[in-house]
């Protein structure tokens, strides 16, 4: 009997974008290589220079020289002695007729013990899929924030057809589930932002009340259509649609007003959210449209700065698409000075990490969830240092809709390129060219309506958008079932186990306190404060004001008391006025000079116990 060739395992990771894809990797790796399972040398597979920059720094920082990025260097390959191969498709000369130079000058079949697949999920109709045939042995891990799976066909035609096309490209990576198997391991969005590991969401909707139009070809034509680009007046023959929609406005039929006036509605609500000076990405219909949003936010930028007598700093919006400004995504990364709003198509859709980044806005429509989540993506990071814990969605195009929805696309179309807008698309609408005439009409007013604000909650392990009033209505419904009355409530906050009790109940039913506090601006009370007035109606007091209050309302008590002890207590106002409640309940209070040398918990004593002691005058700091 013959025996059955052992299929070497296939592994997907799901993690959301910013969640550390290329960290586990490289972990991965490392274990492999200390437990001596790496017989042969591994290969970082990526389709971007830029992932492959990013997983050469994490590996390198493991591997250290055993780490080389794939390249010619006097007709050799300089990773040839590396543990560690860092590769792009096109670096190994995988181009669409499924020529190999590279692969196949320098790797003989079955070179590699392991192949990781960055962003499996994408470029998933092209040839590159011989990789991982001719290296059937190794193990193949794939590395996604959005798993692709096919639609199924519908008509037995439709099937045949699909058959055909997915055989042609071995069925490897167009459907990553049924290639890798069901991910070995999961950390959705919704889970990484409930651990505080990637930044909340808070989500604005807009819309323009034009969108909701539709324009026949003779309206257009009676409007005076004209060319964006040459101003000519166009022709019946010049539109290529009987009917355009709001998906099609600047695209396929530009509308003089919608541009600007949504530029407009942005520039003042970043104005309101921070100021205008911050890091964000806008997401254009085509590159054209690109061009005319960079521009009329630099506009509105210049104006801002006249009005407020500021200097205006370099390249505030510029154009990043595939026909130019990529080189300013370094200093947008590195500058908090200069480059702040890239205007893009799908250039920065992935692998641009820009921690700093404040703004994710969608000018443009989509049907495609995958290619949606990757572009959210870029936004979720957590910046430390410039203390970003939230980023700011802006969606003028309804596209917030998408989440929760499945990764499905269409299959792909035989001897097509693709389907469904998961691809990696850095050329899809960028770069106009002379190409055919694109239709403009002005004579239209435009209006842009909100269209309300959301908290990206989790419900049910989806990232799921939640109305603001509604997600702060169930918080405080929470903390009313666990205390009736604000002095049940004091009573309740003051007891640290039972504090903390309340906040993990909140957690568990994924709601986050912080979040909500952060929306509603009130950023500088404390969460008792913020409970107090939503819950209760009390006074909300800023966390200095309450600590100042506490001190002046209590100056007869500490009066009698001894020196030493009065020095303590008062201090506990001071430094609640800079941490809040966790401040007073942290051992570093203990540590803080003036307390320390006034003598710390031991200065207590001489008024009874001092867990008796901090209970009364917590009392008293949430009794102002």
């Amino acid at each position: 009997m013959q025996r059955q060739a052992v299929q070497a395992p296939r592994v997907l990771l799901t993690l959301a974008t910013g969640a550390g894809k290329t960290i586990i990797a490289t972990n991965l790796l490392w274990r492999m290589t200390q437990a001596g399972l790496l017989p042969k040398p591994a290969l970082f597979l990526c389709d971007r220079d830029e992932l492959r920059e990013q997983a050469y720094t994490k590996l390198k920082a493991a591997f250290g020289g055993n780490a080389r990025i794939v390249q010619t260097e006097r007709g050799q390959n300089s990773a040839a002695n590396a543990r560690i191969h860092i590769a792009t498709y096109q670096t190994l000369g995988i181009d669409e007729n499924g020529d190999g130079s590279f692969l196949t000058d320098h790797y003989g079949e079955d070179a590699f013990s392991v192949i990781v697949i960055d962003e499996c999920h994408r470029s998933a109709w092209g040839k590159w899929s011989q990789v991982l045939t001719r290296n059937p042995s190794a193990i193949h891990i794939g590395l996604t924030a959005t798993p692709r799976k096919l639609k199924e066909p519908r008509r037995a035609k439709q099937s045949q057809e699909i058959e055909k096309a997915i055989a042609e490209d071995d069925a490897i990576t167009a459907h990553n589930v049924q290639y890798f198997g069901e991910p070995v391991y999961e950390y959705t969005l919704a889970q990484a932002q409930e651990d505080g590991y990637l930044a909340a969401c808070e989500i604005v909707k807009r819309k323009a009340d034009i969108d909701a139009r539709v324009f026949t070809r003779a309206e257009i034509l009676q409007a005076g259509v004209r060319d964006i680009k040459t101003g000519k007046p166009l022709t019946e023959d010049d539109l290529s649609k009987q009917e355009y929609t709001g998906k099609d406005f600047d695209d396929e039929l530009f509308i003089d007003l919608r541009t600007p006036k949504m530029c407009e509605d942005l520039f003042q609500l970043l104005c309101a959210n921070g100021g205008p000076e911050q890091k964000a990405i806008i997401f254009c219909t085509r590159d054209l449209h690109a061009d005319r949003v960079a521009m009329q936010m630099n506009n509105l930028y210049a104006q801002w700065c006249k009005a407020n007598g500021q200097p205006r700093k370099d390249d505030y919006a510029f154009k990043c698409t595939a026909a130019g400004g990529a080189d300013k995504i370094e200093v947008m990364r590195g500058s908090g000075q200069r480059a702040f709003i890239a205007c893009t198509v799908d250039l920065l859709e992935a692998g641009v990490d820009i921690e700093r980044l404040n703004a994710v806005v969608f000018f443009r429509y989509l049907q495609s969830a995958i290619k949606f989540y990757q572009m959210v993506g870029r936004g979720t990071r957590i910046h430390e240092e410039t203390q970003k814990y939230k980023f700011w969605l802006y969606d003028y195009t309804g596209v917030t809709d998408l989440f929760g929805a499945e990764f499905i696309t269409n299959p792909p179309r035989p001897g097509g390129g693709g389907g469904g807008g998961g691809n990696s698309g850095e050329d899809e609408g960028e770069g106009e060219g002379d190409g055919p005439a694109v239709p403009v009409i002005g004579g239209q007013p435009v209006i842009i309506n909100a269209q309300g604000r959301f908290i990206l909650g989790n419900r049910g392990g989806v990232a799921t958008p939640i109305p603001v009033d509604e997600y702060r209505r169930e918080v405080i419904t929470r903390v009313l079932a666990e205390a009736h009355n604000l002095d049940d409530f004091r009573a309740l906050w003051v007891t640290a186990q039972k504090r903390r009790q309340l906040i993990d109940h909140l957690l568990g039913d994924n709601f986050s306190p912080d979040v909500i506090r952060e929306v509603d601006q009130m950023g500088d009370f404390d969460l008792f404060d913020f409970f107090g007035k939503h819950g209760y109606h009390a006074r909300a007091l800023r966390r200095p004001e309450r600590g100042a209050e506490y001190v002046s309302a209590n100056a007869a008590w500490f009066a009698g008391m001894d020196a030493k002890s009065a020095i303590v207590l008062r201090g506990l106002g001071t430094q609640f006025a800079q941490g809040g409640t966790d401040a007073l309940e942290s051992r570093a209070l203990w540590a803080v000079p003036e307390i320390a040398q006034a003598g710390g918990l031991d200065a207590l004593r001489p008024l009874g116990a001092p867990v008796q002691v901090m209970q009364d005058a917590k009392m008293r700091l949430f009794g102002v």
